[in-house]
């Protein structure tokens, strides 16, 4: 069996499309060919691919399977494509950053203005996706710099180490507990508390700080990114304890801050794969992090 290029274009053209027609329009061709095309290719493969009702192709099992894979070779032409337009226009270089979701739109947002201002030739992706997922792009070298909270140790790979100060107190405006400035665990007795979901490193750090208190806090609603926790606290739903730049960047949001007496210090890991096509870009984009880091750290002993 040897498939060809064009048999694969067809073949996703119409999954895309959902019709024949649809797909000859994509691909600037006739219907009939479309259709001599896939008659083809279900010859070659040796299975149907669709079922014919009327006018209509319906995609079998087999043909969804199949365009599963199809669509991720896509995604890696599409991905050559942007690389070609971007080399075109002198913007070769290209840094993949991979970060928590909540410095996707809180930290790199104001660091990406800033970098891309100084240097033209370039197009960053930010990908934010989950920790352990951060760690494997990193180790597998799909991203050229991770940004991760915690500071695990990767085998490897360069890291800076950033102290971005502790986890703090986030409270809506005007709730009776912003009346101090700094909280005990025996001031949560009782209260409305927004949690992390269960498997948090910080929310696991929370919780055993008020077991060994003995406080009990009611539980209104889990969330799973520091973003919607602020978001559910702004509307009064309840107190929480979040990570200091999602606390900072929610300080217009209708939300107080206060310091917690029992420390959680806050660490933040800048790493980057050794050998990547652009160490040197790497390195400095992790230097505009780490001043924005403590930016942000200076920010919040004036706020407090």
């Amino acid at each position: 069996m040897t498939l060809s290029l064009r048999h694969v274009e067809v073949f996703h053209a119409v999954m895309s499309a959902g019709g024949a027609t649809q797909a000859a329009n994509l691909l600037r061709t006739s219907q009939p060919t479309v259709s001599r095309e896939l008659k083809e290719l279900e010859r070659l493969v040796g299975f149907p691919l669709f079922t014919r009702k009327g006018r209509r192709l319906l995609p079998t099992e087999a043909a969804l399977s199949l365009h599963a894979e199809v669509r991720r070779s896509f995604v890696g032409l599409e991905e050559i494509t942007r690389t070609a337009d971007a080399i075109r226009a002198n913007a070769s270089a290209h840094i993949k950053i991979a970060c928590l979701p909540a410095y996707g739109s809180t930290l790199l947002p104001p660091v990406c203005r800033s970098f891309l201002g100084s240097h033209d030739a370039l197009r960053l992706s930010i990908h934010s996706v989950e920790q352990g997922a951060i760690a494997t792009g990193l180790s597998t070298g799909h991203y050229d710099i991770g940004i991760l909270e915690a500071a695990p140790a990767l085998e490897g790979i360069e890291s800076t180490i950033i102290d971005v100060g502790e986890e703090l107190c986030i409270l809506p405006k005007g709730h009776p507990l912003t009346r101090k400035a700094v909280l005990e665990p025996c001031d949560f007795e009782g209260e409305d508390f927004i949690y992390f979901s269960a498997d948090d490193a910080y929310r696991r750090t929370v919780d055993d700080i008020f077991q060994q208190h003995a406080v009990t806090r009611r539980l209104r609603v889990e969330a799973t990114t520091a973003t919607s926790i602020c978001s559910l606290v702004s509307q009064g739903l309840g107190v929480s304890i979040i990570n200091p730049i999602s606390a900072l960047y929610s300080l217009d949001k209708d939300i107080e801050l206060r310091r917690l007496s029992v420390s959680i210090p806050y660490v933040i890991g800048i790493y980057r794969p050794a050998n990547r096509q652009y160490p040197d870009l790497a390195r400095r984009f992790g230097e505009y992090c780490m001043a924005s880091l403590n930016d942000i750290r200076r920010r919040i002993e004036e706020v407090l």
